[in-house]
């Protein structure tokens, strides 16, 4: 079967290798599409990174409840199931068998089948890719830890595919959204997301928000972000950063400001973002390009380039 070799952004190959076995528990899932992340720009030499797929169950297990030809999303992230952590539907903090799930840049992908994730009937398997995947569970993650409402303002830092996806769930939830991006062509597709307004990094960005997302990881994006929100608001880190300095005093007691973060989605997650998709959230204007398979070289040039939305490939064609 074709599956991705990375070994830099701009050198990614197709190579052959074995289907994959299906092991104990284990579902062998034929991939319809996959979308490219920003992360896989850091894997190793070799690896295939891609975490992010959607396709049609060829083999499940007895008593997974999923059926042979059934079209299905894959979480990147499965835990032991075990846990008080797993059973609490939140296996992203289970510290028995919690597992990242990849190579699914392929044309098929044996996984647990913890990690299936149901769609809607009639899904198409572009739109089942964000679904079940970054696109949109790490902004509804966030959107559950870090609630906006109608009216309020909201301030994300960042208009990467990520960043994106908080654009357009808390457009579609009501706040008035205000993007700060680098890229022309993001802040155009921010705003045709929902966003009121959309600003070159510098420029002013008006009153102060009640909620900061930071989806950049820099550190003085995120000492803006903290700077820049509502005494008492919130900060939601979004962006994956190894350290920064703030001064806890000043922020966190004197302006009583809350840091958090959303890191991707968890089971208890899934049946709100369905929901959203199943009230009409447009989650396909995130996706900007498509791609065969067999044009992966092409598909990276348009994802590094940040001319683009979200990334994916078609592996039917």
């Amino acid at each position: 079967m074709r599956a991705l070799s990375f070994n830099a952004p701009d050198d990614v190959t197709l190579v052959e290798t074995p289907t994959p076995e299906p092991g104990p528990g284990e579902a062998l899932v034929r991939i319809e599409a996959s979308a490219i992340c920003g992360s896989e720009l850091h894997a190793r030499p070799g690896e295939n990174p891609g975490h992010e797929a959607a396709g049609v169950v060829e083999q499940a297990p007895a008593g997974s409840g999923f059926a042979v030809g059934e079209r299905v999303g894959i979480s990147a992230v499965t835990g032991c199931g075990s846990c008080s952590w797993c059973r609490s539907g939140v296996q992203l903090y289970c510290t028995v068998d919690r597992r990242m799930h990849t190579a699914m840049h392929a044309d098929r992908v044996a996984v647990p089948a913890s990690a299936l994730r149901r769609v809607p009937e009639g899904t198409p398997a572009r739109d089942a890719v964000l679904i079940s995947g970054d696109a949109l569970g790490v902004p509804v993650r966030a959107l559950r830890r870090a609630p906006s409402h109608a009216g309020e303002r909201v301030l994300v830092l960042g208009a990467g595919p990520v960043g994106l996806g908080h654009v357009l769930v808390r457009a579609h939830a009501g706040a008035e959204v205000v993007v700060v991006e680098p890229s022309a062509y993001r802040r155009e597709l921010a705003l045709r997301l929902g966003a009121t307004t959309a600003l070159e990094p510098g420029e002013a960005t008006g009153a102060a928000p009640a909620l900061a997302i930071e989806c950049t990881g820099i550190p003085a994006c995120i000492q803006q972000a903290l700077a820049l929100v509502e005494p008492g608001g919130t900060v939601l880190q979004s962006g994956i950063c190894r350290s920064v300095e703030v001064s806890p005093t000043a922020t966190f007691v004197a302006r009583e400001v809350t840091y958090t973060g959303a890191w991707y989605y968890a089971d208890e997650d899934y049946p709100e973002i369905v929901r959203l998709y199943e009230q009409g959230l447009p989650a396909e204007r995130l996706i900007t390009h498509d791609f065969g398979a067999e044009e992966i070289s092409a598909a990276y040039r348009a994802f590094v380039s940040k001319d683009s939305g979200k990334v994916v490939l078609d592996w039917t064609a």
